[in-house]
């Protein structure tokens, strides 16, 4: 097996050449963060469960043609974007991001980040991420949750980084339009 000190690219390679354990190890360094972004978008631990292994197959079919233009998590994370974003245009129905599905694939130390999940504030702010229109969706929980710098999520969402930040800044306009009144308590 591959030790903690090779590369992405240096794994991609040595699938290539053959070694299914690198692989392997690809998946173990990137399931969870592929499953909380899937869950992320998704808002449902099954769905999101169900795509992470959709990714993973179908990187494992594609690996063969990776030329590393990118890095391997964006390209990853590319392809976890668009088959949460091809789920929800398939199912035609609006899903709430859910923290507690997120919450439930986490260790129990790392609940402790998210323990605001019980509050009004925090039922309110899933449900106005929720209601944001899929792109920006993506987008806000991509910078916001996944702390991605905005050419990253360009990269990962094949748009101009000019783009992604105009998504964002929208996404965060209708949040506050939103959560504004309760933030002031004038609710």
């Amino acid at each position: 097996m591959a030790d903690s000190t090779t590369d992405d690219l240096e794994l991609v390679r040595q699938f290539q050449a053959g070694s299914e354990r690198a692989f392997n190890e690809l998946v173990l360094r990137h399931r969870r963060g592929v499953f909380l972004t899937a869950a992320g978008l998704l808002g449902n631990r099954d769905d999101a469960d169900d795509v992470t292994q959709d990714v993973f197959v179908k990187a494992y079919q594609s690996l063969h043609g990776f030329r590393g233009d990118s890095a391997f998590y964006t390209w990853l994370y590319r392809i976890t974007v668009n088959l949460c974003l091809n789920q929800l245009r398939s199912r035609k129905v609006r899903s709430f991001f859910g923290i507690e599905q997120v919450q439930a694939a986490l260790p129990e130390a790392e609940r402790a980040d998210h323990d605001l999940e019980r509050s009004e504030l925090s039922s309110r702010a899933r449900r106005a991420i929720a209601e944001l229109p899929e792109k920006q969706r993506a987008v806000f929980i991509l910078r916001h949750f996944r702390s991605l710098p905005h050419a990253e999520i360009a990269r990962i969402m094949d748009r101009d980084e000019g783009t992604i930040k105009a998504n964002y800044f929208q996404a965060i306009r209708k949040l506050r339009i939103k959560l504004g009144p309760y933030l002031q308590g004038k609710e």
